[in-house]
């Protein structure tokens, strides 16, 4: 790391206050907008950068357009000073997707910056797997929270922690040949946190995505028998930790309170959309347009809330615009998954073939989860996507002097590895 330019030193940094929240943990630190000014710091360095330069995408046009729907939203929506209110939410994921792919531009770069971001989430994820195993295994309705911040609620909390869990064990599979015994176990320790927070949130949402991973890995796994019953057992001791409570919580699911009063969001939505169907009533306007025009609330405990449905939110705060634009950023981030896991497999590069299977699964658990909680303006899909466009420019650019990569098949037979750089 040391031997790192600063703009990487800054870029994690700033994840570290963003993330782990030292600054609401100890009310003594909270003297400065830490993120922000390591964010700007960020900024300046990768400027001072010489590696630094624009990088080329297609994921890159669909952020601006989506971007620009947000601000043509914002300009034209049902109260524009509430949509000027939360400009640096949205601005902020720009500009930190665009740090990210330019900024993290090799693969000891990359390495680095996701073992530090695997980091602050195992700060989280211990956290939770811990609580959750002091209460024995016992249902809570509060579920489990996160660090102060974006993951407060328990179903933000388990949507980081799909991410978290889905890139610590494609991190794990990739290195465990590498690893003695005793590494070995505390190594698959540190990944499976993830899981068993989700696990431990008892949040419905996300139990239900981590199952949708684990049927896409089922179609995935190339272990043969012994994968697929990799994967059975592991199945079965997730269901046996569940607790009662929350499978009665399951059959009851779309007949309980909490599923009409999301059915009706839902509904209402939809209505607004069709009522609003270009650029919708504005952006983070959801909130205060239901206040006005049904101020009685909706659904059978007669609340006004957020929609609880990514698709709703931008379906109705930023239209037809930002919602195909949010389904060609998400498209196009599995497409891109799929064209470096051709690049690595050339390469051999075991890690960067692993980790794209990693992000594809924590790409569908934010998708399911996202189905039932409203996080579209949360960091969670935006840096995940930063971080996918990262992999593949550097899968692209890594070996073109004909230097072996850090991670590799050790099988393949180093003059045959050679021959195929001679032909590049």
């Amino acid at each position: 790391m040391r031997q790192e330019h600063i703009s990487l030193w800054m870029l994690c940094i700033y994840f570290f206050f963003e993330y782990v929240r030292p600054q609401s943990l100890y009310p003594v630190l909270d003297i400065l907008p830490w993120g922000q000014l390591f964010l700007m710091l960020a900024v300046i360095s990768a400027m001072l950068d010489k590696s630094v330069h624009w990088v080329k995408s297609t994921q890159n046009k669909y952020f601006i357009l989506f971007l620009f729907t947000v601000i043509l939203s914002g300009i034209f929506a049902f109260k524009p000073s509430v949509s000027w209110e939360y400009r640096n939410v949205m601005f902020g994921w720009f500009l930190v997707y665009f740090l990210t792919i330019t900024v993290v531009n090799t693969e000891r770069r990359l390495i680095l910056f996701l073992l530090a971001y695997m980091l602050f989430n195992l700060k989280m994820g211990q956290h939770g797997a811990i609580t959750w195993a002091q209460r024995g295994f016992s249902f809570a309705s509060f579920g489990l929270i996160g660090s102060p911040g974006w993951f407060r609620n328990s179903g933000e909390y388990a949507i980081q922690m799909l991410i978290f869990g889905s890139l610590a064990i494609s991190f794990f599979i990739s290195l465990k040949n590498y690893w003695g015994r005793y590494k070995k176990i505390i190594m698959f320790a540190c990944a499976a946190t993830g899981y068993m927070a989700v696990m431990g949130a008892s949040s419905r949402g996300a139990q239900i995505a981590l199952a949708a991973i684990g049927i896409w890995m089922f179609l995935k796994q190339r272990g043969g028998l012994k994968g697929f019953i990799g994967i059975i057992v592991l199945s079965i001791v997730l269901f046996q930790f569940l607790p009662e409570e929350q499978i009665s919580r399951f059959s009851d699911m779309g007949n309980d309170k909490t599923s009409l009063q999301r059915l009706a969001y839902w509904e209402y939505g939809l209505e607004v959309f069709k009522s609003n169907l270009l650029i919708g009533i504005g952006y983070h306007n959801w909130i205060t347009y239901l206040q006005v025009m049904v101020p009685e609330g909706l659904g059978p405990s007669a609340m006004i809330q957020e929609p609880h449905n990514i698709y709703v939110q931008a379906a109705s705060e930023l239209g037809i615009f930002g919602l195909v634009f949010l389904f060609l950023l998400i498209i196009n981030a599995f497409f891109i998954n799929s064209q470096t896991r051709k690049i690595a497999k050339y390469k051999n590069n075991t890690l960067f073939y692993n980790l794209t299977y990693g992000f594809d699964a924590g790409l569908i658990g934010f998708l399911v989860a996202g189905s039932f909680v409203t996080v579209l303006y949360y960091p969670f899909f935006w840096i995940q996507i930063g971080m996918i466009v990262a992999l593949n420019l550097v899968s692209r650019n890594n070996n073109n002097k004909g230097s072996k990569p850090i991670i590799h098949d050790t099988a393949v037979d180093e003059s045959k590895y050679m021959i195929r750089q001679i032909k590049k």
